[in-house]
């Protein structure tokens, strides 16, 4: 019964995130001034300006997308405002050499561009070992904001941009809103009340059982 409860609010949880989203796609896209000042910038549309630090990407390990194994790419931009912002760009494919790195075009100049911001829900599971590796790109289980600031040696904006699917240097958009719709949360409740259920039928056929033995 606690696990069908549990099931239970993450479903409402689902289903207050999807509302956020739907709300704030809804909205204006904001500036980066604006974006900063905001106290809850989840999935906030944001316009940014500025370049691609390209040569200093980052490639988050272990990202199947349709049955391949690929990388997230997550490459900085740098503000004409001054401050880095981490772009993530999409998918890309990864080699089964494991000691061999995808390429990651480089867009040059002045970009444009249109993203969403993404702010993970609880902590992140990883494997194997966090540390930073030596050289660019570099190959990370999981994003340490804090300390990629401290090997880049600039200030970070704290969450990364996702961007837009015409942006530019976008690559294949692997994201999902939830891991798991609420609907499919609400039928893993009705699955655990379902078998307490029959648990509580069968303790109690059971014990019917004993009384009666016990009576005769």
């Amino acid at each position: 019964i606690g696990l069908g409860l549990w099931q239970l609010n993450r479903a409402e949880e689902k289903r207050n995130i999807l509302e956020l989203i739907e709300e704030r796609r809804g909205e204006s896209a904001l500036s980066m001034e604006q974006l900063t000042k905001r106290e809850r910038p989840a999935f906030s549309q944001v316009v940014l300006r500025g370049r691609y630090v390209t040569e200093k990407s980052v490639l988050l390990d272990n990202k199947v997308y349709r049955g391949r194994f690929g990388y997230e790419v997550i490459t900085p931009l740098r503000s004409e405002h001054g401050g880095l912002w981490l772009v993530s760009r999409g998918w890309t494919a990864g080699s089964l050499d494991r000691s061999e790195l995808p390429s990651i075009e480089p867009v040059t100049g002045v970009v444009d561009l249109q993203g969403e911001v993404y702010v993970p829900l609880g902590e992140v599971f990883t494997l194997g070992d966090t540390a930073f590796p030596e050289g660019w790109p570099k190959r990370l289980q999981t994003l340490d904001v804090d300390a990629l600031s401290e090997a880049l040696d600039e200030p970070i904006y704290p969450y990364v941009i996702r961007l837009s699917e015409s942006g530019p240097g976008a690559l294949e958009q692997h994201w999902q809103d939830v891991n798991i719709l609420p609907q499919k949360h609400t039928g893993y409740a009705v699955q655990w009340f379902a078998m307490a259920a029959t648990l509580i039928i069968l303790y109690l056929a059971v014990a019917f059982g004993l009384l009666r033995s016990k009576t005769v």
